[in-house]
């Protein structure tokens, strides 16, 4: 038996899309609204005993022999779907397509970040993008050089938990005072030692092994705020995949980010000593992870007989990508390489992320 879900204009028959600044189905023939009740509660998955070196996940292990064929209700048509896809557009009707049977059970994700913008604001974004870059081409960006550009449900897991332990640092005070004719500089030397406990919430990493991970890392922050319960209908008019890197996959990208965080926090508190040197000690992470679908444009600027590839948060409308500079010269992910914007992205993490210490 097979699992599709159409979303059907019921007015007139159409395809229905899911409009990111309306937030309703919209029918683009007879224009006719849907509304999609909002479901704001979103819950998180506990993995207990959450073990780093399991690098498997039984609901990622599920791989067709060959590519599932889908018939479309509407024209009887057969749609060939990739594994991993969750929707498709049917080619010779049009009708959108959700394949339900890859949203049941454990593949069915916890909640959905619906699009914000719509698609016919992205040439303004990566204007405001490429503006005041002065080393880069004039003509890097129009029209004419603007390829393709898919809208994108990108699966993520979002990673919570704790992070605990003891660090033991060595560190010094350095004192100068006069004594007669000499000028004395004293040194007390001293062992430190800091108990951590952190909590992180929705830390995001992509579980998708096709998008490359520093672009999509580039386009944090997304706002929780507007994360709703899944619904297929958001999906509409999208394309959306599933996760192919299962949440004990990918847990080392989450594990090393947290601790990390909480070590520089730690060390943070050691103002009052100088020369600070980290002596021993370990800290712990205990992970709750769920499984989330978050809005991305991918598309890619063609010059000089290159492709660039770009994306922006279909939430935020933050654009992100490879910049050519000169003669044989990129800058690879351009806002993470920036040292300003490296230090305000920190800055931004903890403020985000980190809930007490």
């Amino acid at each position: 038996m097979e699992h599709i879900m159409e979303q059907k204009c019921p007015s007139c028959g159409a395809p229905l899309r899911f409009d990111p600044e309306q937030g309703v189905l919209l029918c683009d023939s007879c224009g006719n609204r849907q509304a999609i009740p909002a479901e704001l509660q979103i819950g998180d998955v506990q993995l207990d005993g959450f073990d780093f070196n399991v690098l498997t996940d039984h609901a990622a292990d599920e791989h067709a022999d060959a590519l599932p064929v889908y018939h479309c209700v509407s024209c009887g048509a057969e749609v060939i779907v990739p594994e991993a896809r969750i929707t498709t557009t049917c080619p010779y009707c049009g009708n959108n397509i959700v394949l339900t049977d890859k949203v049941t059970g454990k593949l069915r994700p916890d909640g959905v970040i619906p699009f914000g913008i719509d698609q016919k604001h992205l040439p303004d974004a990566v204007n405001d993008f490429y503006r005041g870059k002065a080393l880069l081409p004039r003509d890097f960006f129009t029209e004419h050089t603007l390829g393709k550009v898919t809208g994108v449900y990108v699966p993520f897991w979002m990673f919570g938990g704790k992070v605990s332990g003891t660090l033991r640092f060595r560190g010094e005070t350095v004192s100068m005072f006069r004594q007669g004719d000499y000028e004395i500089t004293q040194t007390h030397h001293y062992q430190l030692m800091r108990d951590a406990d952190v909590t992180f919430r929705d830390v995001p990493v992509d579980a998708s092994g096709r998008i490359p991970d520093k672009l999509m890392d580039s386009l944090e922050p997304f706002d929780m705020a507007d994360a709703k319960a899944f619904d297929t209908r958001y999906l509409a008019g999208f394309t959306a995949d599933r996760f192919d890197q299962a949440k004990y996959d990918v847990s080392d990208r989450a594990k090393r980010r947290m601790i990390a965080s909480a070590e520089d926090a730690v060390e943070a508190t050691l103002y009052d000593y100088a020369g600070i040197r980290r002596a021993g000690g370990e800290l712990r992470a205990m992970l709750t992870a769920r499984y989330l679908l978050l809005p991305v444009y991918l598309f890619s600027i063609e010059y000089g007989g290159k492709s660039y590839e770009f994306a922006m948060n279909g939430q935020t409308g933050k654009v992100v990508g490879e910049l050519p500079v000169g003669k044989g010269v990129s800058w690879q992910y351009f806002l993470l390489r920036a040292g300003v914007v490296a230090a305000a992205f920190i800055a931004a993490f903890f403020t985000k992320y980190m809930l007490g210490a």
